[in-house]
């Protein structure tokens, strides 16, 4: 593989997992995404004097997205009236570590939610991930209470068989605590 497609598939490893987990800090998704882009970049800039181990360069990523956040910190009122509100420490690692955990679960939910069906997908998503309930579902996609159901067991089954057991239930315990 070729020094652009192993680039390409860094990213389309870590790209969204990285939006995020920055979207998790500053709440706006736009920022979250130019976060995420400049990891890329200050990662490809400077990709010549670290490790090539994936490791390395997925905590380069990281690392790289939460002292950007920091640095906003400092420069922005309005996120740091976020961070004093959320009581987030810049020395909180065991913090940062759980949102790096958490970005990869939702990384591997909207990957396996992409294999499903459209309409399975849709309803996944309306129902765990937006916070709809069967009846909202309904009215909005103007569709049966059944149909929402078979849809939503349908897709939990595929959820189970494609993620680890072990990986499914912190998933789906952190839908319902999310």
């Amino acid at each position: 593989m070729n020094a652009v497609d192993s680039d390409k598939v860094l990213f389309a490893k870590y790209y969204r997992s990285l939006c995020y987990f920055a979207m998790q800090m500053v709440r706006d998704e736009s920022l979250a995404e130019d976060l995420a882009q400049d990891a890329f970049v200050t990662y490809f800039q400077q990709r010549g004097s670290l490790s090539g181990e994936e490791k390395a360069i997925k905590s380069f990523l990281y690392a790289t997205v939460k002292y950007a956040v920091y640095n906003l910190n400092r420069k922005s009122k309005t996120v740091e009236k976020f961070w004093q509100r959320s009581g987030y420490q810049e020395s909180d690692d065991i913090d940062y570590e759980h949102q790096v955990i958490r970005a990869e679960f939702m990384a591997a939910i909207y990957a396996t939610l992409s294999t499903l069906p459209e309409g399975c997908q849709r309803v996944m998503t309306m129902t765990y991930i937006d916070g709809f309930t069967n009846e909202e579902i309904a009215e909005q996609l103007k569709i049966s209470l059944n149909t929402i159901k078979t849809q939503k067991k349908r897709g939990l089954h595929v959820l189970r068989s494609k993620l680890r057991p072990d990986y499914f239930s912190i998933i789906f315990a952190w839908f319902l605590i999310a």
